[in-house]
């Protein structure tokens, strides 16, 4: 098994598990796991675009301020969508949640288009690209893991529940 790939394992385990745990200690946990997810994600991205040390640097700044924003706006975008959900019923201001759901995504949209064309001042095309690429790959790999361990976690605690 590739070293990424175990080190993908080892943070969804820790992910998973600090999940479970409740209150401000998850919180910060849960941020601490983001934050190392994220140098890790950061430190093979820089590898895998060939980028000298000061254009590293900057690119780095440069994207998390964009992973920060894009995650405040997905968690607005997020709660928005479970009021929206939680009205169905009532019907009680879906006019107004449909116009913030969509306000939103125009946000995320402008946020990430305004990102690469800031990326484009000092990258090129190629390094941008392979940047897409690679994190889309990382993602979906530690969504599977994750996904993964959620299933190995639950057989486990079904085998527990029979005993």
């Amino acid at each position: 098994m590739s070293r990424v790939k175990i080190l993908l394992i080892l943070i969804a385990i820790a992910a998973s598990s600090a999940l479970t745990v409740r209150g401000a200690f998850a919180q910060n946990s849960t941020d601490d796991i983001r934050d190392k997810i994220e140098k890790i994600k950061l430190e093979k991205m820089v590898k895998k675009m060939e980028l000298d040390q000061q254009t590293a640097e900057t690119f780095k700044e440069k994207y998390k301020s964009f992973s920060a924003s894009l995650r405040e706006l997905t968690k607005k975008r997020n709660k928005a969508y479970l009021e929206m959900t939680q009205n169905l019923e009532s019907g009680n201001s879906l006019d107004s949640l449909l116009n913030e759901i969509l306000n939103l995504e125009s946000q995320i949209s402008n946020e990430r288009l305004d990102f690469i064309n800031d990326l484009k001042t000092f990258l090129t095309a190629k390094q941008i690209a392979v940047m897409i690429v690679f994190e889309r790959k990382f993602n979906l790999q530690l969504r599977k893991l994750l996904q993964d361990y959620r299933k190995l976690n639950k057989i486990e605690k079904q085998k527990n529940d029979d005993n």
